[in-house]
């Protein structure tokens, strides 16, 4: 096997590799978008109540 040709197959698994990755990360970007704005809304809604743990003691 000639050593250009092992290279461009490498290149060709690897372009395969990101294609996937990207079409994954175009599938789940809404949920992702939508939990990371959940997360932010529930320590944005803790930090405005004052209390650390849910335990009623004021910071």
């Amino acid at each position: 096997m000639r050593r250009g040709q092992s290279t461009v197959e490498w290149m060709l698994l690897v372009s395969m590799l990101v294609a996937g990755l990207l079409v994954a990360a175009y599938a789940f970007l809404p949920n992702f978008q939508r939990g990371v704005r959940e997360l932010g809304t529930d320590v944005s809604s803790l930090f405005a109540q004052g209390e650390s743990d849910g335990s009623g003691d004021m910071r």
